[in-house]
């Protein structure tokens, strides 16, 4: 039950504002502005404190905290965007009015980020037109999310197991980089399992800094044909966890290493 953590998270009310009868289940996410997430990693390097790798993760391992007042130092923030259960009063009839309707309780709700689309061709031009504008915001975002404004078309369109027919996410291009390749490293799992995974110049991509990736398997190296010193390709999947597409072959010296697997535990 993380209700005491919420309650710290300054930009939801403790009380809705008065003109509402209903009783109602309000649905939204938790997130981190890249502002407050800076200011939180300036503090622990000033503290000695290891520094958090990214937004999303440290708001939800901030939500997750047995101390609340723990969850307060990192200065959460929270959009209300869905309704769950809906009593004592008319239900609004779309999606926007609904955002309207949480705004007007005093609920955070983004509603510069939101906008009806009556064409498809409407709806294109703002996927493309955030997608470009994605660095202006002061949160993290991957993708848009569009939906069927008519709730209840929504309720009638329903549901294939937990994916809605009203609503898919467009998910923007994945950030990259390029950057050298200096070694693979291995990481034994708990079942003795050997994950190999690339230990990077470190390189910026999309304000973060990246110094390991995710190389999968040894399969998955020997496909690509990445080598220890090649110049890499470096993405970060859904903007968060970083993994090499693969080597820019032109670029690749003549000492790069073909990789083995170690013949005995390195642990």
């Amino acid at each position: 039950d993380v209700t005491p953590n919420v309650r710290t998270i300054r930009a939801i009310p403790r009380a809705l504002r008065a003109g509402s009868s209903a009783t109602l289940d309000v649905r939204g996410e938790v997130y981190l502005r890249k502002s407050d997430f800076a200011a939180l990693n300036r503090a622990r390097a000033a503290a000695g404190k290891p520094l958090f790798a990214n937004p999303r993760n440290t708001a939800a391992g901030g939500l997750r905290q047995k101390d609340p007042r723990l969850t307060a130092e990192r200065k959460l923030s929270f959009f209300a965007y869905a309704l769950g259960a809906f009593e004592g009063q008319e239900r609004p009839p779309t999606q926007s009015a609904l955002l309207e309707y949480f705004a007007s309780l005093g609920l955070p709700v983004n509603l510069a980020g939101a906008k009806p689309c009556p064409t498809i061709d409407e709806v294109i031009a703002f996927c493309a037109r955030w997608e470009a504008q994605r660095e202006t915001l002061d949160y993290e975002i991957d993708g848009v999310v569009i939906k069927v404004d008519d709730l209840e078309l929504q309720t009638r369109l329903g549901c294939v197991g937990k994916d809605p027919r009203w609503a898919t996410a467009f998910k923007f291009r994945a950030r990259e980089a390029r950057t050298r390749l200096r070694d693979i490293g291995v990481n034994v799992s708990r079942t003795g399992k050997l994950n190999p995974y690339a230990i990077l110049e470190p390189v910026v991509i999309g304000g973060v800094t990246v110094q390991n990736a995710t190389l999968h398997n040894v399969a998955d190296i020997a496909r690509k044909d990445i080598r220890s010193g090649d110049t890499v390709i470096v993405h970060r999947a859904g903007d968060v966890i970083p993994y090499v597409v693969g080597p820019v072959l032109e670029l690749r010296p003549p000492d790069a290493r073909v990789y083995k697997l170690p013949e005995r535990c390195p642990v």
